[in-house]
């Protein structure tokens, strides 16, 4: 398509100044646009659409050369929305001709002010990886790190701006987590990742700052191995076994819990497992996070509490009471063995103590049968169809074997192999 710019005056024969209006053609379309300048058509030339070279339009070059720029940016503007594969419409040029012109002034965006609409924005936002909104969790992180960098903010006595963020502001924050807060590596690199996510989907939407604070090469938060536990299948028996009240909500949490135990499923989805998840002697579900399939064969003890509430699973709790009741069922369970964890806080490598009880986290559940399952022997590629892992690298880590366990097993399988045979 081609396009046409030209300048003219709306009245020729007038006695008076007369507005001049860029006129533009294109595929049989017609916009005209008003400058702000007003000449008398005497003065004005029809034929190379420009101000006359006379001593009473002393602005005649200043005149001239706006309407030259202003029809060089309007082909600008055009040329850019065909390359973009835009329809060009009055509209696309009249925003941008506004723009140009000061008309419309865009208003500079504040980091806390997006920020806030970003987050508030994920609640409905679709991941495109899972095609599903964000997660509630999700949510949640994004919030702890607001008000995390709103602390840090003040504590480093400068505004957070996109124009002032530098990798010397990423590099400030990992020192003010773990000098000020006190907080894991693993828990400052959760912060950094968020910051850094929150100003990739700034850069989306074309808001400029420092592109090498988003640079992983430039700058890389540490992190280290986490010491989680698992729940051998002596110490859930235990838990079954405890006598609990059905009225207060811990038993039902304690039923939750072994569901996830004996499933290798996330809270997200053995909280919520519906009716028509059970299929015969088989749960089959789509995982919440990642949208994948899973089919899990049921385990006696899942089979049992089923039964208990009449052939369907538990009515859900909130994460966090499963989270506290859980951990109160552990201690009257008994599971108070010593468990040491080693954790770098603060900037110094930390060993702390606990009863393993109170340690038990609805994750645990997750581990514990990744551990027992593998502990039980069954191949690796097996138990990451029932997990959903499609990396063998990610799956181990929810592996929590000893190293003593470790060789446990493969004396076990030594001593069971035929002679002379690996």
């Amino acid at each position: 398509m081609k396009l046409n710019c030209r300048f003219n005056l709306r009245r020729q024969n007038s006695k008076r100044p007369e507005k001049v209006y860029l006129i533009v053609r294109w595929a049989g379309n017609k916009f005209v646009y008003p400058t702000s300048y007003n000449i008398l058509p005497k003065h004005w030339n029809g034929k190379t659409y420009e101000v006359r070279n006379v001593i009473d339009e002393p602005n005649r070059d200043e005149i001239n050369n706006y309407l030259k720029d202003l029809k060089t940016e309007t082909k600008r503007i055009y040329e850019t929305g065909i390359a973009q594969r835009q329809t060009i419409t009055k509209d696309l040029l009249k925003t941008g001709l506004d723009l140009w012109t000061g008309k419309t002034v865009i208003e500079k965006a504040t980091f806390w002010n997006w920020l806030a609409k970003f987050i508030e924005a994920s609640k409905t936002r679709i991941n495109p990886k899972t095609g599903r909104v964000i997660s509630y969790r999700t949510i949640q992180e994004y919030n702890t790190t607001f008000d995390v960098l709103k602390a840090f903010e003040k504590e480093n006595r400068e505004q957070l701006e996109f124009d002032t963020i530098s990798l010397q502001t990423i590099s400030d924050f990992r020192d003010f987590l773990t000098s000020v807060k006190g907080y894991s590596v693993n828990n400052i690199a959760k912060h950094i990742d968020n910051f850094r996510q929150f100003l990739r989907a700034a850069q989306l939407e074309k808001i400029p700052f420092e592109a090498d604070v988003i640079n992983p090469r430039l700058f890389k938060a540490a992190r280290e191995q986490a010491q989680d536990i698992y729940l051998t299948p002596d110490e859930l028996k235990r838990i079954e076994a405890v006598k609990l009240d059905t009225q207060n909500g811990y038993d039902r949490a304690r039923d939750l819990f072994l569901i996830g135990c004996y499933t290798g499923l996330r809270v997200s989805d053995y909280n919520n497992l519906k009716p028509y998840n059970i299929k015969g002697d088989k749960i089959d579900l789509i995982q919440h996070k990642t949208g994948g399939r899973v089919v899990i064969p049921i385990h006696q003890t899942v089979k049992a509490i089923l039964s208990k509430y009449g052939g369907n699973t538990p009515p859900k709790l909130s994460d966090q009471k499963i989270n506290d009741y859980i951990k109160d069922v552990g201690k009257r369970a008994g599971i108070v063995e010593k468990v040491g964890k080693q954790q770098t806080k603060g900037g110094k490598l930390v060993n702390e103590v606990y009863e393993k009880w109170q340690l038990i986290t609805t994750h645990t559940a997750r581990r514990s049968f990744a551990t027992n399952a593998i502990r039980a022997g069954i191949p690796t590629q097996s138990v990451m169809k029932i997990t959903g892992h499609k990396k063998e690298s990610v799956f181990l880590k929810y592996v929590k074997l000893s190293e003593t366990e470790h060789a446990e097993i493969v004396a076990k399988y030594w001593n069971a192999a035929p002679q002379n045979e690996f």
